[in-house]
């Protein structure tokens, strides 16, 4: 790493409204940054989570002092010391309710400051951080969550195809969760959110899952359900998940219409026009929806059907929760046009051709292996990465290649803070970071004052470029990607049209002034993606 020692800032003009807003941006992470926790009984637990990265993938590791490495977590003295790291990872989220990233930050929790004299001084002094944050590979990694219906959804998966959650994972996990209830005893959409029935429920039903003690916490979300009309209120997203977890009846979910996919392509209502986020999530619901996917029944499958709701489990009507909504739960009414496209859609369940069913439903299997090839098991986000992850159980078994690539890469997804476990939006959003840090040291001017920093970020983003068309992209809807750049890493594979416009200007950035043919189709490439 290099030193503010070598530092030559450019003394021509005075410093931009850029430079200035950077100066101050980083002094601020600074005094951000001063004050750590993580200590219990002496022992500093945020030293023992280490992330290891290799090209951009981010892995959380339990790296314990030589003298625990023996500890068995199941046993008493490791419950104990399970029960001692946690209470380093209690966070008050009525202060701030986002995460400092102090986990990740800890090895330069202690580094000696001073207060900065002038602009120029702050932006050296934010640099000079900043560079040591960055990843051996060259990119800048850092916390990418917020939502809190990411983590129920891998937590159910886990449980319904009995993938192990190590057990150091869980009590992060747990302790995310109750983190961040509001004081009503409900969760929101997101972390900052008002409690919503879809955030409540899913967050009780993964603490339940997860075996946390039924203490006030989990009363008061109990509560909170019970009062605001019980599960059959929750949006379709959580009724499907409810439903594959044997704790909602498929009925009770308006038609997913799986047959959509074998409608000609040239039809505006052809899942081949949705988004893409849209389209890929759609994906395995269709396929869980086709072959109604249940969990086996189990003591807990009789508990949780009693606890989320408001009558008898049996008695439920399950037609009518179709489209009920809690109140907590609306954003927009209902378009009228899809009120009548679930009309026709729910009559045809009645007579659905079983043949077309289990078409469709192969259909979508074979897209779901495509989409989990041209991803190497990533896949384009966290709700359909554990929705494949299902679907691959149920289609293959948990003993299968394809399940066990999947398990893998569970973990690029979780990223460990101060307030806990938690599961990203993406694999991460190295790329977008990095090349925002890449613009940002030549718009300064410390690109050579930082070479060796400049270096390794400027190898890491030309790594990430895509090289090739994915796996059967025409057949799978996919538009070109040769030449484009991921949010995210390489291997992620689907290209974003800002993050390729970023892309470009760190190649022309770099573009020698004898450019080679390679060069310039490197350049040329992403410019005729976009």
């Amino acid at each position: 790493m290099s030193s503010f020692s070598d530092i030559q800032l450019p003394q021509s003009a005075p410093l931009s409204a850029l430079r200035q807003l950077a100066a101050f941006t980083f002094a601020a992470m600074i005094s951000a940054t001063a004050n750590y926790l993580g200590t219990q009984s002496g022992i500093n637990f945020f030293d023992w989570w280490q992330l290891k990265c290799d090209n951009g993938r981010q892995v959380w590791h339990f790296s314990p002092p030589q003298e625990y490495q023996h500890v068995e977590f199941d046993t008493a003295e490791g419950r104990e010391l399970i029960a001692e790291m946690i209470k380093a990872y209690v966070f008050d989220k009525s202060k701030n309710p986002n995460s400092q990233d102090k986990v990740f930050r800890n090895k330069y929790a202690n580094t000696k400051t001073h207060k900065p004299e002038n602009a120029e001084d702050a932006l050296k002094k934010g640099w000079e951080y900043f560079a040591k944050l960055q990843e051996d590979d060259g990119h800048w990694a850092g916390d990418y969550g917020g939502p809190m219906f990411l983590l129920p959804g891998l937590i159910i998966v886990a449980h319904i195809t009995q993938t192990e959650i190590p057990a150091l994972h869980k009590a992060l996990m747990v302790q995310y969760m109750l983190n961040h209830q509001n004081n009503d005893g409900g969760w929101g959409l997101h972390l900052e959110g008002k409690s919503t029935m879809f955030g409540t429920c899913l967050q009780y039903v993964s603490l339940r899952i997860l075996g946390a003690a039924d203490n006030v916490a989990l009363e008061n979300a109990r509560t909170w359900i019970q009062q605001n009309g019980g599960a059959t209120g929750i949006p379709p997203w959580g009724k499907f998940y409810l439903s594959c977890l044997n704790v909602y009846e498929w009925q009770g979910c308006n038609s997913l219409l799986p047959e959509l996919w074998l409608l000609p392509k040239s039809l505006p209502i052809h899942p081949s026009n949705y988004w893409c986020h849209a389209r890929m999530v759609y994906l395995p619901m269709s396929y869980c929806f086709a072959v109604k996917l249940k969990a086996p029944e189990t003591s807990l499958t009789y508990e949780l059907r009693k606890e989320l709701y408001t009558q008898d489990y049996h008695k439920i009507d399950w037609q009518k929760a179709r489209d009920t909504c809690a109140e907590a739960d609306k954003y927009h009414p209902v378009h009228s046009a899809f009120n009548v496209l679930n009309f026709f859609s729910n009559g045809y369940e009645k007579i659905a051709s079983a043949s077309l069913r289990n078409k469709a439903a192969d259909y979508a299997y074979e897209y779901i292996q495509a989409e989990d090839l041209q991803t190497d098991y990533i896949n384009i986000g966290p709700v359909n990465k554990v929705m494949n992850m299902l679907c691959v159980w149920h289609r293959e078994g948990n003993k299968s290649i394809a399940f066990k690539k999947h398990r893998e890469r569970l973990f690029d997804y979780l990223w460990v803070a101060e307030d806990g476990m938690k599961m990203q939006g993406y694999n991460g959003s190295q790329f977008w970071d990095t090349a925002f840090a890449v613009l940002a040291m030549k718009e300064v001017g410390v690109e050579k004052s930082f070479a060796n920093n400049y270096r390794q970020a400027i190898e890491y983003t030309r790594k990430q470029q895509i090289a090739e068309e994915p796996y059967q992209w025409n057949k799978f809807f996919r538009h070109t990607s040769k030449g484009g750049f991921p949010f995210s890493t390489q291997v992620h594979g689907w290209p974003i049209t800002d993050c390729t416009a970023e892309g470009v200007k760190i190649l022309l950035n770099e573009l020698p002034d004898s450019p080679t043919a390679n060069e310039i189709q490197n350049i040329s490439n992403p410019i005729d993606l976009l």
